[in-house]
């Protein structure tokens, strides 16, 4: 017998929660009194994970900025961090096991209480998937067995060399337009991009760029932005990884602080703490025997299913949305927040129709109005994607925000993948036993007309016969194109 052995990370759970993180906020005496909120935003994030027999523990912050209206008119913000405390509970959850998470903020927002007083409420959706490492051995021929006739499929299979996670940090003082001194912070974004990774021995390099933007307000009460890129590089330890594998790694924050420069009002201090999770794999091409049957034998055999990742090409969609929007005396876009939201699904034959919706936040310059507007508009999109029922994950390719007159044209590009990570459940044979046939060697013939839902190998499998010697007693051109009602020669 011909084993080939895979290694896999088997899903054993997963498990999603919507959590409300709710937080009153008393107005620092150096800040003037509230009139009305303009905008709430935040960025969430898991800073500690615990994994424990029967569930993992998360906890989180919430990095928020309450931008508001004050009693003298000025635009003023409030920077504060909600925190979280979550249990994800699972039977099968074991010292052996480890989880994946996601995290959405879906909403937030802040309501007055008084003028010196308010609330915040955010929702935030998490994911947790459960996993643990498991190694296969799939049987790929059985030479042994004499004129043993096989029905096989040949699966390019990610079989895990090995994992490991290192902790990596960014640290800027970003400097901003010297005509700027730096009040406050407004707002806050980070978007990792242009991962790549090189991988050298036992090690693997992994690069990334960490794109921050943060709309500020100046000493004198105007509106600054600054943009930059800063290079997030770690070196990951891999044994027995070499220059032909491939490596799946992603970024997670677990910290993350932004405050004015005390000493220079023109900078702003950044640092943020990061996870950097590596998977490394090994391309397998094997041949998985689905059924089998002997000319000469006997053959009986146990099947299971298992679950293998494959190299195959990502389901995924992308939409472009191009519209225009009403923004009374807009004179100058500051910044433009991009939401991409599942909202429903329902099934189609073979696809899945998923209703989904594009939440922007723009932020802008009104004309004869002072400091930060926000305009709140949500445009509905369309996804319809082949497969089973699974969560989508979206990225904005592009997004382009042009003022024209009092309207903002829209140019956006966002990728909707599922997010089964390329998993197939393959039917894999085991515990094989044969007993050679008493037979006598008398010639046989038999003429045999195709039934519906017939194929060759369940015909030539009923009549202990190899498909070869079928396509060529009756020459067929086609041996995968069998109508029914055809009349087949069968000799044996």
């Amino acid at each position: 017998m011909e084993k080939s052995t895979v290694v896999i990370n088997k899903k054993t759970s997963s498990n999603t929660k919507t959590l409300e993180v709710n937080g009153d906020i008393i107005v620092p005496d150096i800040k003037p009194d509230i009139v009305n909120i303009i905008n709430t935003n935040g960025i969430a994030y898991i800073y500690k994970k615990d994994i424990m027999t029967g569930k993992v523990k998360l906890d989180g912050n919430i990095e928020t900025y309450i931008i508001y209206l004050a009693d003298n008119g000025d635009t003023r913000s409030i920077q504060t961090t909600l925190t979280f405390s979550e249990s994800l509970e699972e039977s099968n959850i074991s010292d052996k096991s480890f989880s994946k998470e996601t995290i959405v903020l879906q909403s937030i927002e802040s309501k007055v209480l008084n003028e010196r007083k308010l609330s915040i409420k955010a929702n935030i959706k998490i994911k947790s998937e459960i996993y643990e490492q498991s190694e296969i051995e799939i049987t790929s021929d059985f030479n042994e067995i004499e004129g043993v006739q096989k029905l096989k499929e040949v699966l390019e299979i990610k079989s895990i060399i090995g994992m490991n996670k290192v902790k990596t940090s960014i640290k800027e003082n970003i400097s901003v337009d010297g005509n700027y001194q730096v009040a406050e912070i407004l707002k806050t974004d980070v978007e990792i991009t242009n991962c790549e990774n090189k991988i050298s021995y036992n090690k693997v390099l992994a690069k990334a760029d960490a794109n921050i933007k943060i709309v500020f307000l100046s000493e004198d009460g105007k509106i600054g932005v600054v943009s930059t890129t800063i290079p997030v590089m770690s070196f990951i330890d891999m044994d027995k990884i070499t220059d032909e594998n491939v490596c799946n790694v992603e970024y997670y924050i677990r910290n993350m602080l932004f405050k004015v420069d005390s000493k220079e009002l023109n900078s702003i201090n950044c640092q943020i703490d990061f996870d950097v999770h590596c998977e490394a794999y090994e391309n397998k091409s094997i041949e998985v025997i689905q059924d089998m049957y002997g000319i000469k034998n006997n053959i009986d055999f146990t099947r299971k299913d298992v679950e293998v990742q494959i190299n195959a090409q990502d389901n995924y969609e992308k939409t472009n949305i191009n519209e225009r929007i009403l923004v009374e005396d807009i004179l100058n876009i500051y910044d433009v927040k991009c939401v991409p939201k599942l909202l429903n699904r329902n099934k189609s034959g073979n696809f899945f129709n998923y209703e989904c919706e594009l939440a922007l936040s723009i932020y802008y310059e009104a004309d004869n109005r002072n400091g930060l507007n926000v305009k709140n508009v949500t445009l509905p999109f369309m996804v319809k994607l082949e497969g089973d029922d699974e969560d989508l994950e979206f990225k904005i390719n592009k997004k382009e925000f042009t003022v024209n007159n009092e309207n903002v044209d829209c140019d956006v590009e966002i990728l909707s993948k599922k997010t089964n990570n390329n998993l197939k459940t393959v039917t894999i044979i085991e515990d094989v036993t044969y007993k050679e046939i008493e037979e006598d060697d008398m010639y046989k013939m038999f003429m045999y007309f195709v039934k519906q839902g017939d194929t060759l190998w369940k015909i030539a499998k009923k009549f202990r016969v190899s498909i070869d010697d079928i396509v060529s007693i009756n020459k067929l051109e086609n041996p995968n194109k069998i109508n029914v009602g055809d009349r087949l020669y069968i000799m044996r």
